[in-house]
Order: structure tokens, then C-alpha cells, then sequence
């Protein structure tokens, strides 16, 4: 416990050093919220189509999702990538250091990021544009948590076997824009087809967006939708342990 905890104090160090993951994880969450109701007219009016709500309310749990997708397959990755490519790991392997401390070091640095980002955006959007917290505060946070987890084994798999910080970032970029087009990023949910909303239910940011959507309006998240992301976080992160590469 006290090795791993050594290895985050540290990771936690460089990746405060970083200032673009910095600004990614932390700043690019609240900046957008912001951006999206200040500059977009009638953002933050409440809207018949919405049920009352405004659509700053109905982009505010997908902004979220984003946010974690950022960091867990754009920020994470390169970071093991680019140990590997220098040789660090290989350094690394003859020390007593197992390779589940190293990944959940990076697990626990950008799991601490992806929490103070998420309530720095909230607070923001709640404080300049006044529109309501989450409804369901306890299960908003148990999604949040999820959708962190999730995306992040994702990013720790990529980067336990990408052999330079350029793969793994062309790698996590792949995944990151169909993820986001499968989250309603781009097309609505609502209006996706029947095949395609099944097909983003069963994708890990897919049930995330939905999770916090409905904790957000008072709806209890189903079993399925945190089952998806629960899942997601195990098998994958028991394969980025069982893959990963040294050098």
C-alpha cells in the first residue's frame, strides 16, 4: 500500500507539471459549460420541447462524460506510452514495483482530476446560469464515478500495450470519436435509431451519458446502464494488468 501510494504522490506531481493535461482535465469540463451558455442564445431558457428544462441542463451530463472521455482516452494513454518509449518501464521491471501499482496510480491521479473537474463544472453552469443540481445527488455521483472508471480501465488497457505516447494517442483518439458520436455528442440520443441508441446503451460512455441524464432529473438509474459501466471497468482493467508491457 505504501509503494503504490509513493507512485501517485508522484504521477500526481508530473501530471500537475503538464499544463495541456491540466487544462483537459481540469479547466476543459466548466470551460465549455460556460461557453455554452454564454455564447449559444437561449441555452439557459427553460424549453417546452425539454420538458422545462434548458438545454444547457440537457448538454450538462453529456459536457461531463466528455470531460472524462478526455482524460481517460486522450490524457492516460500517452502517458504509459511515452514511459515505455523511453525506456522508464523497462527500468522499472527491476524494481518490486507490480504493474497494478503503477496502473492504478494512474487510475487513482486521474480518477482525483476527474472529480474536482466534474464539481468545478457543475458549480459553474449552477452559480452563473442558476440552473438546478443534480435531483438525485448520491446516484449522479455513483454514475459519475462509473463513467470515470470506465473510460479510464479503457485508457490503462491502450496504454499498457502501446509502445510509444504517439500510438497511444492515435489509438485512444480512434475510440474517443466514436465514443462520443455513440454518447449523442453529435446526434441526440433521442433521435438515434432504435439499432443505434441499443448499440450506445451497451458502449460504456453510451450508458454514462444516460446514467447521469436520468440521476440528473430525478430518475433512478436502471441496473442495466451501471451494470454496462461496472463491467466495463473490470474486464477491462483485469486485461490492461494481464497485458501489459514492460518494454
Amino acid at each position: 500500500m505504501a509503494a503504490t501510494l509513493a507512485i501517485t504522490r508522484v504521477e500526481g506531481r508530473l501530471f500537475a507539471r503538464d499544463p495541456i493535461a491540466l487544462f483537459f482535465g481540469l479547466v476543459f469540463p466548466g470551460l465549455l459549460l460556460v461557453m455554452l451558455g454564454q455564447f449559444f442564445p437561449g441555452f439557459t431558457d427553460p424549453s417546452p420541447d425539454l420538458g422545462g428544462a434548458s438545454y444547457l441542463e440537457v448538454y450538462a451530463p453529456i459536457v461531463l462524460a466528455l470531460g472524462v472521455a478526455t482524460l481517460g482516452l486522450v490524457t492516460l494513454p500517452p502517458i504509459l506510452g511515452g514511459y515505455r518509449q523511453l525506456g522508464i518501464l523497462r527500468r522499472l521491471r527491476t524494481t518490486p514495483v507490480h504493474p497494478w501499482r503503477l496502473l492504478s496510480a494512474q487510475l487513482i491521479v486521474h480518477l482525483t482530476v476527474a472529480v474536482v473537474a466534474g464539481a468545478i463544472a457543475v458549480v459553474a453552469a449552477v452559480v452563473l446560469f442558476g440552473i438546478a443540481l443534480p435531483e438525485l445527488p448520491l446516484w449522479f455521483a455513483l454514475s459519475y464515478l462509473l463513467a470515470a472508471a470506465s473510460m479510464f480501465s479503457i485508457g490503462l488497457l491502450i496504454g499498457s500495450v502501446a509502445r510509444t505516447s504517439v500510438s497511444a494517442q492515435a489509438i485512444g483518439m480512434g475510440i474517443y470519436f466514436p465514443m462520443l458520436f455513440l454518447a449523442g455528442t453529435w446526434v441526440p440520443r433521442t433521435i438515434m435509431s432504435d439499432t443505434l441508441r441499443t448499440v450506445s446503451d451497451f458502449t460504456p460512455l453510451g450508458a454514462a451519458v444516460q446514467a447521469l441524464e436520468d440521476s440528473w432529473f430525478g430518475v433512478t438509474p436502471s441496473a442495466g446502464t451501471l451494470g454496462v459501466m461496472a463491467i466495463w471497468t473490470l474486464v477491462v482493467s483485469l486485461l490492461a494488468v494481464r497485458m501489459f508491457r514492460w518494454q
